[in-house]
């Protein structure tokens, strides 16, 4: 089992949720989230290994499936039995493959943004040049909201791409995602699936939620408004709203 795992951990309740952010995204996509709904529940936001320099993931061959491996040795790590599992683009698609996988330790799944039916690429599967200017047009594309795109935030991105071999291992784990077809997988989830979408998403654009929402068996869709391909971060207190109306009815339910 893989040890220094990096995550964020707000409020005591129940249920545990889980979230998972993208492929350029950290716990702290989710910290507005987890501040707007720790009153009432446990929330964690767990850092994917998503540089080649962790060591968890094979540097040649990026996988979901070691994704999933990975959350099923935090969840143990923790102590923690069945959760509420969140997952933004490619943590939608990693969430996905753990609700089938680990059916009797997810209470429910939330997808946002979510990957694995269609996901428009930016760069064509190759990051064609690296550049400030680059990233600020591409993060345009995925932001609806102009004023998260800061200097600081390009820069981060900027830092992570100068590393060639991250960009290297970067494309190969988008290639195996965009191999990892989860059409096939949605009507193996019996549970409870709430689609939290960004009405101006580019990226899952909101005719991908209403493909999710007909392939799953127990789901409902909700559409945030002003809002691109990352609601937990772009609208944090209507996602929370949203969010804690479903995992209350959850737990009446229960």
């Amino acid at each position: 089992m893989p040890t220094g795992f990096n995550y964020l951990e707000r409020g005591q309740g129940k249920p545990a949720v889980l979230c998972l952010h993208g492929l350029f995204g950290s716990p702290e996509n989710w910290q507005s989230v987890m501040e707007e709904l720790e009153d009432e529940f446990h929330l964690i936001s767990l850092f994917l290994p998503l540089h080649y320099r962790d060591g968890v993931l094979s540097s040649k061959t990026p996988t979901i499936d070691q994704l999933t491996v990975y959350i099923a040795d935090f969840l143990s790590y923790k102590g923690i039995d069945k959760v509420a599992i969140c997952g933004n683009s490619l943590g939608g698609q990693v969430a996905i493959d753990f609700s089938r996988r680990f059916e009797e330790r997810v209470k429910a799944l939330i997808l946002t943004g979510s990957a694995g039916l269609l996901e428009r690429n930016l760069a064509g599967g190759k990051f064609i040049r690296v550049s400030r200017k680059f990233i600020a047009q591409q993060a345009a594309m995925v932001l609806f909201n102009p004023s998260i795109i800061t200097p600081a935030f390009i820069e981060d991105i900027y830092a992570t791409l100068s590393d060639r071999r991250q960009r290297l291992f970067l494309v190969r784990l988008a290639k195996a995602a965009s191999n990892f077809e989860v059409k096939s997988l949605l009507p193996q989830l019996k549970g409870p699936v709430l689609l939290i979408w960004g009405r101006n998403d580019r990226i899952t654009p909101p005719e991908v939620a209403y493909e999710f929402l007909a392939g799953l068996q127990r789901a409902e869709l909700a559409f945030i408004d002003s809002c691109g391909h990352s609601p937990p971060l772009e609208q944090p207190r209507l996602f929370g709203k949203k969010l804690r109306h479903f995992l209350k009815n959850l737990h009446l339910e229960q």
